[in-house]
């Protein structure tokens, strides 16, 4: 049985689709809230703040997604590299993130004006803990903050 060129062209998309369908993608592309390990965000205030979230997969996907005074507006996903999770990870160790407290400033609701950051973190042994910092944290906190964004500063973030 010879093959002609358009049954030939029919069997190698034929076999490209199986091909597909049994070897999805190794990084698992879908955006799973168990897997979350690591999150910053940035509310809003009465100026011009950068009012933001990322959040960082096991699965080596990131999101973000920019509300306001922001470059990038809307939401936004990209495929990270397991070198990025670690680095957050050994800086939340290395600042012990862990005994830090729940909330800044530890009394009363902090300088109204001033935007909170919201960082989230969970431990490779499933550990979670979230910190809210409007103002009066310590600077290892602050710098931890500043680390996490950096990491994302360079990140190709796709449009969803």
């Amino acid at each position: 049985m010879a093959l002609d060129q358009t049954n030939l062209m029919r069997l190698s998309i034929l076999i490209f689709l199986c091909f597909f369908l049994m070897f999805p993608s190794s990084k698992g592309q879908q955006i799973d809230d168990s897997l979350l390990v690591a999150s910053l965000s940035r509310t809003t205030c009465y100026g011009n703040c950068p009012y933001y979230e990322i959040k960082v997969y096991a699965n080596g996907i990131a999101t973000y997604l920019g509300k306001k005074n922001v470059l990038l507006i809307g939401f936004y996903k990209a495929t990270i590299n397991e070198n990025i999770i670690e680095q957050i990870l050994n800086k939340a160790l290395q600042i012990k993130y862990m005994s830090l407290n729940n909330k800044y400033p530890l009394k009363g609701i902090g300088i109204i004006d001033f935007p909170v950051c919201i960082t989230s973190i969970k431990t490779k042994k499933g550990k979670k803990k979230t910190i809210y910092n409007r103002n009066d944290s310590p600077q290892k906190l602050i710098e931890f903050q500043n680390f996490f964004d950096k990491l994302f500063e360079e990140t190709e973030w796709k449009k969803i």
